[in-house]
């Protein structure tokens, strides 16, 4: 195949993935989902991050790389400068998702578990922490860094990059628009001063700073999370007895597939029977579960990388990553409460709380609500 074929056919790959994101997250789309199948747009976060994935893998085993096309290959001081950028983005990444969103929430396990369990749903309560006091999306905004300082440019990953961040723009103004359509009174003020990719340097320096929000809630007791951190290295070795260093082919992403399932499985039924609830109030335990979980899903990604990395001499493909990383958080937390389906439901929190010696209770604990954005 000729080099210009390969990369229409991997803009186009690119491109399927923007159009496919956008259309589910459509508040038509949602609207539709509720009146025929109850479905609430929460819960649907979690079908359209599923769809994600899917394409991913999909798209990962049809892609055509160009390596005997490089666009630039960088070396010494700049090459080293290119490594920290990117390494950092991805970085940023997941400090994102664990500190700076309510993982449970973002992508629906909490919405789901609440069904499984006849617990009440989870309420979307938008919070300024961290980079999220300038920024509406940072998350969007590492992608630029992910994939565009790339020590080694090929053409079929300039595409990638360069088409994924034109719809990366694209995206995140559309998202902005339907947030403004839904809560316009309560949005706006935040909006006002704060950017949607980039922080609003002269605009409004201190950015959200002066707006009364929400505080986090998933972080209060980081030492609980241990657990969390323990069982993703565990996770992380696993995926490279299974992976290998790295995952290329359309076999490879089948597998990674598969490991993630497996991962979600035995580490989910692990967290689920050793973790106990630290508080009195079901969104929080809710909240604090998913964080250790998404904890452990993150820390096992980073493990096999960085075990491929210094084995192979080059880091994975991140093609993989979106499936590790988001089946085992997702499915890990549902199988977390499966594990102990009553210590883990309203019912069981309740009950526990009803039981517990007066003056021995966490005060504050009960007061403070599931938030992310």
């Amino acid at each position: 195949m000729e080099l210009a074929t390969k990369l229409v056919v991997d803009g186009f790959l690119v491109l399927g993935f923007g159009l496919q994101h956008s259309m589910l997250a459509t508040l038509r789309v949602k609207k539709t989902v509720k009146a025929k199948m109850g479905m609430e747009a929460l819960a649907w976060r979690s079908v359209e991050s599923l769809s994600n994935v899917v394409y991913v893998l999909v798209a990962a085993g049809l892609w055509q790389t160009t390596p005997e096309s490089v666009i630039w290959r960088t070396g010494g001081v700049l090459m080293y400068a290119f490594y920290a950028v990117t390494v950092a983005s991805w970085l940023w990444y997941w400090q994102l998702h664990l500190f700076e969103y309510d993982c449970g929430l973002a992508f629906g396990s909490t919405t789901l578990v609440s069904q499984v369990t006849n617990s009440p749903g989870p309420k979307l309560i938008p919070w300024k922490v961290g980079s999220r006091r300038w920024i509406r999306f940072p998350v969007h905004t590492a992608f630029f860094g992910m994939f565009l300082f790339l020590p080694t440019m090929t053409a079929d990953l300039l595409v990638l990059g360069v088409v994924l961040n034109v719809y990366n723009v694209v995206g995140s103004i559309l998202y902005d628009k339907r947030l403004v359509r839904l809560v316009k009174d309560a949005y706006m003020p935040y909006v006002n001063v704060t950017g949607l990719i980039f922080p609003p340097v002269y605009r409004a320096p201190r950015g959200a700073a002066d707006i009364e929000m929400s505080s986090p809630a998933h972080w209060r007791r980081p030492l609980k999370h241990t657990p969390g951190l323990v069982v993703g290295i565990g996770l992380g070795a696993l995926y490279w007895l299974v992976l290998g260093d790295n995952a290329t082919s359309p076999m490879d992403m089948l597998k990674a597939g598969l490991a993630g399932l497996a991962g979600a499985a035995v580490t989910g039924l692990l967290l689920g029977r050793i973790l106990r609830p630290f508080s009195d109030d079901y969104g929080q335990v809710q909240t604090d579960l998913s964080t250790t979980v998404a904890l452990n899903a993150a820390v096992g990604v980073v493990t096999w990388a960085v075990l491929g990395w210094v084995n192979s001499g080059s880091p994975p493909s991140f093609a993989a990553f979106l499936p590790l990383w988001f089946v085992v958080q997702y499915l890990g937390h549902v199988f977390a409460v499966l594990a102990d389906r009553d210590r883990w439901s309203i019912a069981g929190v309740e009950r526990r709380a009803a039981t517990r010696p007066a003056g021995t209770g966490p005060v504050a604990d009960t007061e403070l609500k599931p938030a992310t954005a």
